[in-house]
């Protein structure tokens, strides 16, 4: 018994003292908020890099400070131990977590974690680094960054910095005035980006080369940024994939409706927004992240019920217009912007029907009280328009065919030109025509040896490119994990693409076996002499004035081109159809003739006539 003792207390020791040990070869920083400590990780090429997880930007938005702008954090005494990220912020998922429920997450959240690269040998001392700073995706409703890491980029250089933020009915509702006027989730970005802007040189970072990078809702939260006093002057370039602030599920419509309904399903006061606030306050998390189905009527669609408002009367906004209005007004931070598509972005949400016969079944049976919800134009056609447009859509992707597993490839098209591909074109010659500064826009059509929708779909099968499955190529994930030949080449060619952005604000594609610094060096002496680099192929600009929209191909490990399409995603079909949201029209072009919109006021019966085929009239 002595013995077993002894040996028991032996081990205490021997771990109090590894633990010891690792505390004191612990990286460590020190910041305006304090001294933190975190640990190394290891990269993909097996070199040490350190990670500081679960550092807070912000004062806990729990109790009094629910549905609040976010309150910077106060320094701290004593070293943070900032060993491990912390958890995603509270959220109702769209599958359900091992223990069997939607809700995962903490309304404790506001955090972030900054992987840090090792010294290069070869640049200056004391030189600082570039920042990537990654907004996650997720519809504002869910996601986090646990998943996405630094292994990759730890090798190239670039400090990476993660953050969570408020999401949902917490981070998105608003009662559209000053009681609460919303975007507290992008008002949590800002102020994370903040912090980093006046603490990132403790890491060995420059304040003046962030770049802000972000897939889905963090693309578009990346041109949000944009479009916000809030964050201007913090960073000096950008890349949105997949998302910008023009697409339809990042404008939030009837937001005080929503509001007082979500007051309604938890019992509290539904008419005054004071008392209505008074009561949520007071109530569990758990209970108000708990009724957002309850405004995702189908399969949960739409899938973004609480996001980005224009906050007209808000006495301190981050926007307090449209985006379309406020970059047709040229009140937008004049920095590079990139943003893009992949070949298959629909595939994000079809990707979840393709096991489900019956749904999609459902779908083609009651198509026309369905299409509302699932495209997202329930509050953006008038209730009487809605089968019309239900119609029309019908007929230009699918035709008269039935719509299930043999017409998957016409769902995925309808549902990613719909969702990210028309307004990405918009939005891109939009930014292109108010600012002096380049735009660039990509086309992403290599599908690796796996990809995001295999954990979807539960299958193998290719189905394309899936909505991600770019980013996968660049951050450490679970997902997709670049072992082929080809792969690993792409994920080079990505990585040095977001390398090259990060480090010098310019944009152009290195083949794998292209030297980073060498090719930066030569880029930027040819782009002054000539403007036109040497090698490589030429990333051309958004050019807003020209009908046809250039864009670079990506369709594999070196293969970059440049293709123009005067008809991209079907754009000339979508802006026949008058969409709420797009009925500020982007400069340079002048207003839409009234007659080139299928539902015009007054004619909308005849056109919709002519369209279905009385009169011999197809879209070209």
């Amino acid at each position: 018994m002595l013995v077993r003792s002894s040996a028991a207390v032996i081990l205490i020791f021997f771990a109090i003292d590894l633990a010891s040990s690792q505390q004191q070869d612990a990286p460590r920083v020190w910041t305006k908020s304090g001294r933190i400590r975190g640990r190394y990780l290891i990269s993909a090429q097996g070199k040490k890099y350190a990670a500081f997880e679960g550092i807070p930007y912000a004062m806990p938005p729990i109790g009094p400070r629910r549905f609040e702008p976010p309150v910077p954090v106060q320094p701290w005494a004593n070293e943070l131990s900032a060993n491990h990220t912390r958890d995603v912020c509270l959220q109702h998922r769209r599958d359900k977590n091992k223990w069997g429920s939607y809700l995962q997450g903490s309304e404790d959240c506001l955090y972030l974690d900054v992987y840090v690269p090792p010294p290069n040998n070869n640049s200056k001392r004391n030189a600082s680094m570039p920042v990537i700073f990654y907004i996650h995706g997720g519809a504002f409703q869910y996601g986090a960054t646990t998943q996405m890491g630094a292994k990759y980029l730890a090798d190239y250089g670039v400090i990476l910095v993660t953050i969570k933020y408020r999401l949902g009915v917490l981070g998105f509702l608003s009662t559209e005035d000053d009681v609460l006027p919303g975007n507290m989730g992008l008002k949590d970005q800002s102020m994370a980006l903040q912090w980093i802007h006046a603490n990132i040189a403790g890491f060995g970072g420059d304040p003046k080369k962030i770049t802000l990078a972000g897939l889905s809702a963090g693309g578009a939260s990346v041109h949000y940024h944009y479009l916000s006093p809030m964050s201007r002057g913090l960073f000096h370039a950008g890349m949105s994939f997949s998302g910008t602030a023009f697409d339809c599920w990042t404008q939030t419509e009837n937001s005080r409706e929503k509001a007082f309904r979500v007051a309604d399903l938890v019992n509290c006061p539904n008419h005054e927004p004071r008392e209505m606030m008074r009561c949520m306050k007071s109530l569990t998390a758990e209970s108000l992240v708990g009724v957002e189905p309850n405004f995702m009527p189908w399969q949960l669609y739409p899938f973004t019920p609480f996001g980005p408002v224009a906050e007209r009367n808000s006495k301190r906004p981050f926007i307090d217009r449209s985006p379309v209005e406020i970059i047709n007004s040229g009140d937008v931070q004049d920095v590079p912007w990139i943003t893009g598509v992949v070949s298959e972005e629909g595939l994000y949400q079809v990707a979840e029907l393709v096991n489900k016969p019956a749904v999609l079944r459902e779908m083609d049976q009651q198509w026309l009280s369905i299409a509302p919800h699932f495209l997202d134009y329930y509050f953006t056609i008038p209730n009487h328009m809605h089968s019309a447009v239900a119609r029309v859509v019908r007929e230009n992707y699918f035709g008269n065919k039935t719509i299930g597993n043999a017409t998957l490839p016409q769902l995925i098209r309808m549902s990613g030109d719909r969702f990210f591909n028309v307004d990405a074109q918009r939005a891109a010659k939009a930014q292109a025509a108010a600012n002096k500064s380049p735009v660039w826009f990509f086309h992403y059509s290599y599908r690796a040896n796996t990809s995001m929708s295999d954990r979807t779909t539960n299958s193998t099968k290719n189905y394309g490119v899936c909505h991600g499955d770019d980013i996968c190529m660049v951050l450490d994930n679970p997902f997709i994990v670049p072992k082929t030949p080809s792969d690993i080449a792409m994920s080079k060619d990505l990585l040095k693409m977001w390398v090259t952005v990060a480090r010098t604000g310019f944009v152009f594609l290195l083949s794998a076996n292209q030297n980073t610094l060498n090719g930066i060096l030569n880029f930027i002496k040819n782009y002054l002499q000539c403007s036109s680099p040497n090698f490589g192929p030429k990333w051309t600009k958004v050019d807003p004035f020209k009908k046809a929209f250039n864009f670079l191909e990506i369709s594999g490990p070196s293969k970059h081109k440049m293709k123009s399409d005067s008809n991209f995603a079907q754009v000339q079909f979508w802006d026949r159809i008058d969409f709420d949201e797009n009925r500020v029209i982007i400069k340079p072009y002048g207003p839409r003739n009234a007659g080139s919109s299928i539902f015009f006021t007054g004619n909308a019966v005849l056109a919709l006539v002519c369209f279905l085929g009385i009169y011999s009239f197809k879209f070209m």
